[in-house]
């Protein structure tokens, strides 16, 4: 079984052992180090770490933090030890994501409706999906590497991030089809359009996991 999916499992199950208190602390630490990182597999061992102490501490009569203050410092040491982003990393995420929502699944709603209906793939098209995994990069790193603990505090501070992004993408976009949308590259039908883009999504998903449970610290552990 994949080392990553078999960490994960492992985890899960132990965590729930844990006392109401220590779920939810360590559910509200994950979530921050999944939001400042995409480090996924180290996210696991902290978690892992995590749940052992928490163990200890609840055999104790204790819970995993004592205060909110207490995993604000150690979020903060472990994001310093945690690489950002990367630009591998951010790909192998967001393909799988736009290939199966942005073009396959939307793909699929659509063909029901207009069954004749061909994709376009213009020159306009392709420089609006450069800018937009660009800008989306950039976006993410900057808003990791200012996001608070815990993070629910600061939710509608990232919706209007979001919100601003989707419409200033919108207004390129339509800017882009205006000048460069005359380009066009080819005009493909809409099912085999959806059903490419899901087989591409998933083959790289698969990709992706693979290359997680291959990571040499999950095998030291395991």
């Amino acid at each position: 079984m994949n080392n990553y999916f078999t960490l994960r499992k492992a985890n899960r199950l132990r965590a729930r052992l844990l006392s109401a208190t220590s779920q939810q602390q360590l559910r509200e630490v994950t979530r921050y180090l999944r939001r400042v990182t995409w480090d996924i597999n180290g996210i696991e061992l902290v978690r892992c770490d995590l749940i052992d102490i928490a163990v200890q501490a609840n055999a104790e009569g204790n819970e995993l933090f004592h205060k909110i203050t207490d995993a604000e410092t150690f979020v903060r040491s472990i994001k310093a030890e945690l690489p950002p982003l990367s630009w591998l990393e951010f790909l192998s995420i967001a393909i799988p994501l736009f290939c199966f929502f942005g073009c396959g699944v939307e793909g699929l709603l659509l063909y029901p409706v207009v069954p004749e209906f061909r994709f376009t793939m213009s020159l306009g098209w392709m420089v609006q999906v450069c800018i937009s995994a660009a800008s989306a990069y950039y976006l993410l790193r900057r808003m990791m590497e200012r996001v608070g603990f815990p993070p629910k505090k600061h939710r509608v501070k990232y919706v209007v991030y979001l919100a601003l992004y989707i419409v200033v993408l919108y207004k390129i976009g339509e800017l882009l089809y205006n000048m460069l949308g005359g380009v066009v590259f080819a005009a493909i039908p809409i099912l085999p359009f959806a059903i490419g883009n899901l087989i591409l999504g998933g083959i790289v998903l698969a990709i992706r996991f693979y290359w997680y449970g291959k990571d040499e610290r999950l095998t030291a552990r395991l």
